[in-house]
């Protein structure tokens, strides 16, 4: 498009949003500037004359700026609007830079001045910007920038990064500028917003779309997800969200925010509940409100209600300037110190933050940390009210609070708390104390209303419950449900023992009342039978010494004890039931006047029924085999003709599980001595509670570790003082283990393939992953053919470092997904090619994925497991995989009872088949 330049204002607002930059190049309407953007312009100006004053005093060689004319000797150029091709840039001052070329030619570095104290990401693309067009007329890119905050201080930015940040963008803005009618970019809400000056416009347009972006958490990121789905409107999102059956938590687990669940509040005009909210009220409650200005981390203004049974008194701590700040601080910790033991309400994390800088700043106690109640928290994740944003203005409107200002904001009272300082007029001050006391109103409404919600949330109809919606009925229909779900209850596989009843409302609940949980009174008990037949008798002698009175002989009686065993016994080619009675005097002693059982029936006095070999078999079927404990108890039953239950083999893995709490150990001390570890984790349901296994290898021995969270704690406490490699897959809780580290090329190059199908028409993308493979393959193949071997492998790193430097360090990619592996590849770059510097080092996480995919595929078996056996479960299943690894029997490990896999000498496996040959006639000799 003719006459368009892509000037400083576009690049900048682009950072913001893309539709602000497009406004600002093509419309005429330019639109009306927020009262605080005013402010920051204003501030800047008063900023800059401050400094060019100053280096004008402090320099004799400045000259202004003339158009295109920077061949000047001058140190400083001042105000310079630089124009070259397509672009305008305009730069407080440009700074003449030592020369470093051996021609001794100068250049000049860009110098903005900016009208706040801290420096922002668009400042920065600013400078960027300035240096990008200065390099035209230079033609050096200039490496280093200056920024000149409100307190006078130079910065020195390095540019080398931005100008990667800038490249995009200024691709971007000149296809726009190219073409005659360039399409606008789509409306997406942001929180840059309420400052633009196209803001009604774009909500308008949003509003009229019902667009996604309408959502205050609803990101840039989410929004294409959503689309890929056909979900285009606020209004087709609220179809998505499907009531689920509510599981267990952890202890202190958030829950996550559900867009759809937001969608679907506002369709149905209903709060709808993850979670009641759950707060504790008190006798007396403060509730509290801070106003500061972030950007000087300057807090002027502390907002205090007391609720005291029906007596509210409010307390506004005002501080004309910084130097008030500490002032205001220590009034209000005596006041809330008036009340040690009521709780102080606030909404967000801003006053908590502030708390904290105050503490630190002026050396105060922290117990007021503890007593902080954030009431955000019972909202975010568990109750959804009908509005737009979690905001506590759209709140506030919803449970009917107000505020004198209509424009009432925290960005308005920045304006607000400037105009004071300016003029001192005092309705400044005073609105800004009107809207922090009006704001812990709000707060104090909305604590009530939530704690309204708890107690009411079943009799409420415009308020519904998200996993369980409510089913309204009349009283008769509520009758016909009960009758029909009674009718479903007893349809079952014992219905000729269960007949269908059909009663009256009054007689089930009747019936209900009555019934109580367990077996109903004088119902018939069982005993395990002992078995009549015996196979085998073995008689074992009288215990001869007293236990408790050393040397005392004991006395021979005529009582006899006896223990029956049920065992297995293993032979060469098959196992047997075996049935053998132990048999033996009591002996009794004259000073403790009590009988002993012998030695060897003594030593069966805690153990069931079964034997050794019986519930090694148990435990067998369970770990290796992976049948579910009814199946095992089927087996054994068809068998065997024995029958147990489900406890009894979990009783068999928690003995087993403290024999072997040994063997865990050795295997743990042998992991720590190999030179690399693999490590990985999955999901698994504990009685319906999501928590995860870790699984540590070293691809001989196997150990498994059980966490209620994510958080690699386990993995610190476990590899404290390991020096060896650590192979992971690239979860980032790994990257901050104390150890070299070797990614996972399988994961990636899984990643890599995956996503090549997903954009299969993206060239630049299909050029990266080829880039990729041509570097990969040859190592991969000098690997198969040699081994993992460093001697072999160190001809290739001058390869990698080639790829790194023409794909990752110096290139500008368009597409986000090749940008997103850009990252990964320097992010991990020492961790994806450990394996090129150390003899034997895997490059995949294989090992680990096998030794937990046993588990993976129990959990798809079992569904769940219980939370009291899983630890000796996994105790278990460590020995178990480690004899899997060493090409071991398990089965004839725990029937050995050794203790050390490594030492275990496995029966050589049968041959059952011979190579056939054939004769010259082609049969068989």
């Amino acid at each position: 498009m003719k006459d368009v330049i892509i000037n400083t204002k576009a690049v900048v607002a682009f950072t913001r949003c893309p539709r602000k930059a497009f406004f600002l190049l093509f419309s005429k309407d330019k639109g009306k500037n927020h009262q605080y953007m005013h402010i920051l312009e204003k501030q800047r100006r008063i900023n800059r004359k401050r400094y060019l004053d100053s280096i004008k005093r402090d320099n004799i060689s400045i000259s202004f700026y003339e158009a295109n004319d920077i061949d000047k000797n001058s140190d400083f150029l001042i105000e310079a609007t630089l124009k070259t091709h397509d672009f305008e840039a305009y730069c407080d001052v440009i700074t003449k830079a030592p020369s470093s070329s051996s021609s001794g030619r100068h250049h000049y570095e860009p110098t903005i001045v900016i009208g706040t104290y801290t420096i922002m990401k668009e400042q920065e693309i600013e400078l960027a910007f300035a240096g990008y067009v200065l390099r035209y007329m230079q033609k050096i890119l200039p490496a280093v920038g200056n920024i000149v905050d409100a307190n006078s201080d130079i910065h020195r930015v390095k540019l080398d990064n931005y100008y990667k940040k800038l490249r995009p963008i200024i691709k971007t803005l000149k296809e726009w500028i190219s073409i005659s009618s360039p399409e606008q970019p789509p409306v997406i809400l942001n929180r840059n917003c309420p400052s633009c000056q196209f803001r009604d416009t774009c909500r308008k347009k949003a509003e009229e779309d019902d667009d996604l972006s309408l959502l205050d958490r609803m990101t840039s990121k989410l929004i294409p997800k959503y689309h890929k789905k056909g979900i285009f409107t606020v209004t087709q999102l609220s179809y998505l969200f499907k009531p689920r059956r509510k599981r267990k938590r952890t202890k202190n687990a958030n829950l996550h925010f559900k867009p759809e669940l937001q969608a679907l509040a506002i369709r149905t005009e209903k709060i709808y509940i993850q979670e009641l909210p759950d707060i504790s009220r008190h006798h007396v409650e403060l509730f509290l409100d801070i106003e500061g200005i972030p950007d000087q981390s300057f807090y002027y203004l502390i907002g205090l209600l007391i609720c005291n049974s029906n007596t509210n008194s409010h307390y506004s701590f005002w501080a004309n300037t910084i130097q008030d700040e500490e002032c205001i601080w220590k009034e209000f910790l005596r006041e809330i110190n008036k009340y040690p033991e009521a709780p102080i309400y606030h909404y967000g994390s801003f006053e908590p933050k502030t708390i904290d800088k105050l503490i630190k700043r002026y050396q105060t106690s922290d117990v007021i940390k503890e007593r902080l109640v954030n009431i955000n928290s019972f909202i975010y994740g568990q109750t959804y009210f009908p509005t737009r944003s979690n905001n506590l203005k759209d709140l506030g409107k919803f449970i009917d609070a107000s505020w004198s200002a209509p424009e009432a904001s925290g960005l308005q009272s920045l304006v607000w708390r400037y105009r004071w300082e300016e003029t001192r007029n005092d309705n400044y001050k005073q609105t800004l104390v009107t809207y922090n006391k009006e704001d812990c109103k709000a707060l104090q409404l909305l604590t009530d209303y939530l704690t309204k919600i708890k107690e009411t949330a079943d009799s409420q109809e415009n308020i519904d419950f998200a996993n369980k919606p409510k089913q309204n009925t009349t009283e008769r229909g509520d009758n016909v449900h009960r009758e029909l779900e009674h009718i479903l209850k007893t349809a079952h596989a014992n219905y000729h023992q269960n007949r269908i009843s059909i009663q009256s409302k009054e007689k089930v609940d009747e019936i209900a009342e009555i019934k109580k949980r367990g077996a109903p009174k004088g119902h018939q008990g069982y005993i395990r039978l002992i078995p009549s037949k015996v196979g085998k008798t073995i008689r074992v002698p009288m215990r001869r010494k007293c236990p408790k009175h050393n040397g005392e002989s004991l006395q021979k009686t005529e009582k006899m004890a006896e223990k029956i065993i049920i065992d297995l016994h293993f032979t060469k080619n098959g196992l047997k039931k075996t049935v053998t009675k132990y048999k033996g005097t009591k002996g009794y002693c004259k000073k403790c006047y009590k009988h002993y059982n012998p030695r060897m029936i003594k030593k069966f006095h805690n153990q069931q029924l079964f034997g050794h070999g019986f519930k090694s078999f148990a435990i067998y079927s369970r770990m290796v085999l992976r049948l579910p404990y009814r199946i095992i108890n089927q087996t054994i039953e068809d068998i065997f003709g024995e029958r147990m239950s489900s406890t009894a083999i979990m009783g068999f893995i928690r003995q087993f599980a403290q024999y072997y709490t040994s063997t865990e150990k050795i295997l743990v001390k042998r992991i720590l001595e190999s030179p690399f570890v693999h490590v990985d984790e999955t999901r698994i349901s504990i009685d319906g509670t999501e928590q995860y296994i870790w699984v540590f290898t070293d691809g001989k021995h196997v150990v498994f570790r059980l966490t209620e969270t994510r958080e690699t704690t386990v993995v610190h406490e476990f590899l404290s003082g390991y020096e060896g490699v650590l192979i992971s897959d690239f979860y980032p809780g790994y990257d901050s283990i104390k150890c070299q580290q070797q990614k996972c090329w399988v994961h990636l190059i899984r990643d890599l393939n995956d996503d090549l199908w997903k954009s299969p028409f993206n060239t630049e993308f299909e050029t990266f992953v080829f880039e990729v493979k041509t570097l990969i393959t040859p190592i991969f193949q000098t690997i198969g053919k040699y081994g993992s071997k460093k001697w072999h492998l160190n001809k290739f790193k001058k390869s990698v470092e080639q790829f790194y430097k023409k794909n990752i360090i110096d290139k500008d990619y368009e597409s986000e997904i090749t940008r997103k592996y850009q990252k990964r590849f320097r992010r991990y770059k020492e961790g994806l090619f450990t394996f090129l510097d150390q003899d034997f080092i895997p490059w995949n996480n294989n090992t680990a994925e096998r030794a937990i995919r046993h588990l993976a595929v129990q959990r798809k078996i079992s569904g769940r497991f219980f939370e009291d056996i899983t630890h000796k479960y996994l105790l278990l299943l460590g020995i178990a995989q480690t004899c899997k690894f060493q090409d071991k029997s398990f089965l004839k490990f725990l029937i050995s009872k050794e203790k050390d896999v490594d030492k275990f000498k496995s029966p050589k496996h049968q041959k059952y088949s011979k190579p056939v040959t054939t004769n010259w006639t082609g049969k068989k000799s």
